[in-house]
């Protein structure tokens, strides 16, 4: 007969055993998988930006997408999701408006977050702007503002990230809002390690009251650089997915059409420009895209089975 002190001792201990599975157990697959979100950012930029992504998530191996709220084609992912209502749609924190000449403001509205616009009551082009004028409590009004106004388009969203990593490269009080709206919706929060040791770890007490371990981390994180583009998208892809590593890999691609209103829209940019953006498009709806995720052994997942974890 088994020892009554050896089996409370058992019970004690099975909770532990179950803490240890590693994120691809806690899916049901072996310790050892190759995990991978394949995350079209910027949906609701454009037009031409959110047809290219939803059509990549039908019919190519994108399973995942963020909307920038503020921008002038939001709604318009609020309509394209009512043909996908299982789509992985998160929100893509927008602090920053970094293109010539379409031009949108913080959700919340000026006089609620005066930080974070401009003289002419536009958001600003980069995230150092951000950081010197934005106050860590306008950037949580303005985060929470993006995700009501989403609710009201009909997106309930699967996750957090980050347009232009203002949030991860700004302030570490930015980094808390995220993190801390995220538990209160028990929803990911995109993160790494090396935010968690960087910038949580230095600032525990900033962080009291987050169960940051709860959140689970991303392991490899991949996204092309001008130089990726220079020498060809197809190669910099190919390499990416016959890199990947066990554990949780995440590649981000900026998916649209090489049309009229997408270069209109990047005009004055030599990088994630209307050709780049078309070129993701085409490779992650090609044939090649797929057999690269079958001769890897490469299984894909969304935010929204990550956040089941949770």
């Amino acid at each position: 007969m088994l020892n009554l002190r050896y089996f409370l001792f058992l019970l004690a201990f099975l909770p532990s055993l179950t803490f240890s599975q590693n994120l691809a157990e806690k899916l049901g697959y072996p310790s050892d998988t190759k995990l991978l979100i394949i995350h079209g950012d910027d949906v609701g930029v454009s037009h031409s930006q959110t047809k290219a992504t939803f059509d990549a998530m039908k019919y190519g191996i994108v399973n995942s997408t963020s909307m920038m709220v503020p921008t002038g084609w939001s709604a318009e992912v609020g309509e394209m999701a009512k043909e996908m209502p299982t789509a992985d749609i998160g929100i893509h924190i927008t602090l920053t408006n970094e293109w010539l000449n379409f031009n949108w403001g913080p959700e919340a509205g000026r006089t609620a977050v005066p930080g974070l616009a401009n003289e002419k009551g536009h958001m600003y082009p980069d995230c150092a702007q951000v950081t010197a004028n934005a106050s860590p409590e306008e950037v949580e009004i303005e985060i929470r503002a993006q995700i009501k106004a989403a609710n009201q388009m009909g997106i309930i969203p699967t996750h957090l990230d980050s347009h232009m990593g203002c949030v991860f490269y700004g302030r570490p009080e930015y980094l808390k809002s995220y993190l801390k709206i995220a538990q209160e919706l028990n929803i990911p929060a995109m993160i790494n390690q090396q935010m968690v040791d960087g910038i949580v770890k230095p600032n525990s007490a900033l962080f009291e009251g987050i169960n940051v371990e709860k959140f689970p981390v991303v392991d490899q994180l991949f996204m092309a650089e001008p130089k990726d583009y220079e020498a060809g998208m197809e190669a910099y892809y190919t390499k990416s997915l016959n890199n990947l590593t066990s554990g949780l890999n995440v590649i981000l691609i900026h998916l649209a059409f090489d049309d009229a209103e997408m270069n209109a829209v990047t005009k004055g940019h030599e990088t994630y420009h209307a050709p780049w953006r078309q070129a993701d498009y085409d490779f992650f709806t090609s044939e090649k895209a797929r057999e690269l995720l079958k001769k890897n052994k490469v299984q894909l997942v969304t935010w929204r089975e990550v956040g089941k974890t949770m």
